[in-house]
C-alpha cells in the first residue's frame, strides 16, 4: 500500500511532509467548579486527573465580572466520586489541590476581594496549560 495520496487536492494549500521530528504545543482552556479557595491555594473540581507539580493558568471569575489570575501548581489530584456523563454513562469526579505560585500584593488583594465577597456570587475558574 502506498503513503501517496491518489484522489485530487481539495486543500487550498498542501500539506507539505516533515523530514525528521516537529513538536507542537496545543493550549486549552478548561471551566471548573471551584470548591473551596484560601490566600495560599484552592481545590478545583475537575473531569480528569492532573499531574502534581504541573503548573497551569488560572483565572478566576465571579458571576459579576470580577477577576482573578495566577499562575497555579498542581499540589495532588485524587478521585472523589462518580457521576452521569453527557450521555448519562458514569464518569469519574477528581479533586484537584493548587497551589498559588508567588502572587504579586495586587493579585493577593484582588483574590481576598474574591473571597470576601463570595456570598452573593458564583465563582468559577478557568484553567489553561
Amino acid at each position: 500500500m502506498s503513503d501517496t495520496w491518489q484522489g485530487n487536492e481539495r486543500r487550498e494549500h498542501p500539506r507539505v511532509p516533515i523530514a525528521g521530528e516537529l513538536h507542537g504545543k496545543i493550549e486549552t482552556t478548561i471551566d471548573v467548579p471551584l470548591v473551596d479557595v484560601s490566600l495560599s491555594g484552592a481545590l478545583l473540581e475537575m473531569p480528569s486527573t492532573l499531574a502534581a507539580n504541573t503548573r497551569y493558568r488560572l483565572k478566576v471569575v465571579a458571576s459579576d465580572a470580577a477577576a482573578f489570575e495566577a499562575e497555579i501548581e498542581v499540589v495532588r489530584s485524587y478521585v472523589h466520586g462518580f457521576d452521569r456523563g453527557t450521555a448519562g454513562q458514569p464518569a469519574v469526579k477528581y479533586r484537584v489541590a493548587i497551589r498559588f505560585v508567588e502572587l504579586t500584593e495586587p493579585q493577593e488583594t484582588s483574590l481576598q476581594e474574591l473571597m470576601d465577597r463570595r456570598s452573593g456570587v458564583t465563582l468559577r475558574a478557568h484553567l489553561s496549560s
